[in-house]
């Protein structure tokens, strides 16, 4: 940032500050705040805090902006002009910087009379801001169904995604906050995770036609999919999604898009529970590096598991399962007669041979179970699978549980299955 600009800058904020330091006026509002309690349990609090809405049009901010405004004219014409990132855009207005820059003090230090070194860090980061060419934003999706205790570390997954334990702060900011603007309706219970990610974007000033919308959804949505492939193949629980997408900004940014933008989810997610353990997080972190590069059939497959976890009616889990199992079980088979028979002694000959005959029926009667439904032929209310007796619901969680450990023979060489490989079935019917 030139110094002209940010010595106005500065001149602007501390007299802005010192106003504010002795007004007897300020006007408050009620906040939100969320803290965990024992046993994982959330309370709420309302709390005061200023309305820095309220504090447009003091005297001081009106003179504090015009100074701005002034340097900026001859710095950074272009500011004035446009500003824009993601997907916002407009002129940047020197009465919202400069209360940016004063709430920026008042959540850093909680007071309107910092120190010198705190209005200089707060200064440097605005300066960094007119310096760079991009922004750097988070990606911020709070997991449905996923619980488990704060001492669970950060699991990295591929792509750059982060699952971690969410905080009081977390919780505040996507369900806290004013009580008058505050219009979203709460999960319950509040996540006990989330996925983020860090990532880049153009920062454009002056001519808004390089502005490029960013679909945020679908640029980072196969990303945050490959954490619920990776979930869901390491161990048969609750379907993982997310209801929204929240993207802010990383560190002080400046402009219309300074705030907090949230992408509403169009996948629903039934309830359920996916725990998570402290030792788990390691083994699922090693188990998401298979899931850098899947092959198609392996990830058709994996696909399959979580759209069966998502669904509301038993019949399609059983369908979706099975449909999973054939992409592994009858891939590379040059002769697609006796699909049934071939489906289920390729499931059989993944077992020892003392279960092998059990693996061989349980598959058989799975894939008579799904040609019903597939055919329009509405299933009885109770089914045979081997030697049992299931309810529907009880089927499609056996249906689940099958693909799901088929899944796991092959996912260590996910990029090249070896159920791909030439005579491979062969040889294991075989036992070569």
């Amino acid at each position: 940032m030139k110094e002209n600009s940010l010595n106005a800058t500065r001149a602007a904020l501390k007299s802005f500050l010192s106003d504010l330091v002795t007004a007897t006026d300020l006007p408050m509002e009620e906040h939100w705040e969320y803290h965990r309690g024992e046993g994982q349990s959330w309370h709420g609090s309302v709390v005061q805090e200023p309305s820095f809405g309220g504090m447009y049009g003091r005297g001081s901010m009106r003179k504090g902006a015009a100074s701005i405004r002034e340097a900026l004219l001859k710095d950074y014409p272009e500011y004035l002009s446009a500003l824009g990132f993601l997907n916002s855009a407009g002129a940047l207005q020197t009465d919202s910087m400069l209360l940016q820059l004063a709430y920026e003090v008042f959540r850093r230090f909680g007071t309107w009379v910092p120190s010198e070194n705190d209005i200089e860090s707060v200064l440097s980061d605005a300066a960094a801001f007119f310096d760079s060419k991009t922004v750097r934003l988070c990606l911020e999706a709070p997991a449905l169904n996923l619980r488990g205790p704060q001492t669970v570390k950060p699991i990295k997954f591929p792509g750059g995604i982060v699952l971690r334990a969410t905080t009081d702060e977390d919780i505040t900011r996507f369900f806290g906050g004013s009580v008058y603007s505050a219009s979203r309706a709460n999960p319950l219970p509040f996540p006990d995770f989330l996925f983020s990610k860090e990532f880049e974007v153009p920062k454009v000033v002056g001519d808004l036609e390089k502005l490029k919308a960013v679909d945020v959804a679908h640029s980072h949505g196969p990303d945050l999919e490959r954490c619920f492939l990776a979930l869901s193949t390491f161990k048969d629980a609750a379907a993982v999604g997310y209801d929204n997408i929240y993207v802010r900004p990383v560190g002080l940014v400046l402009g219309v898009a300074a705030g907090t933008q949230r992408i509403t989810a169009n996948e629903k997610i039934p309830f359920g529970f996916y725990d998570l353990t402290p030792e788990e997080g390691p083994k699922i972190e090693c188990h998401a590096r298979c899931f850098e590069t899947l092959h198609q059939t392996l990830e058709m497959a994996c696909q399959r598991l979580v759209d069966g976890s998502r669904r509301s009616k038993a019949r399609d889990t059983i369908v979706d399962s099975v449909i999973g199992l054939e992409s592994i079980l009858l891939a590379n088979i040059p002769d697609r007669g006796e699909l049934r028979f071939r489906f289920s002694l390729n499931y059989a000959s993944l077992f020892p041979r003392d279960e092998r005959r059990a693996a061989f029926s349980t598959a058989q009667d799975l894939y008579d179970i799904r040609s019903k439904i597939a055919h329009g032929v509405s299933p009885k209310t109770r089914v045979k699978i081997g030697d049992g007796d299931y309810s529907l619901d009880q089927a499609a969680k056996l249906a689940r549980g099958v693909l799901q450990r088929t899944i796991a023979f092959f996912v260590s060489n996910a990029q090249h299955p070896d159920f791909m490989a030439k005579g491979y079935w062969e040889t294991k019917q075989l036992g070569l």
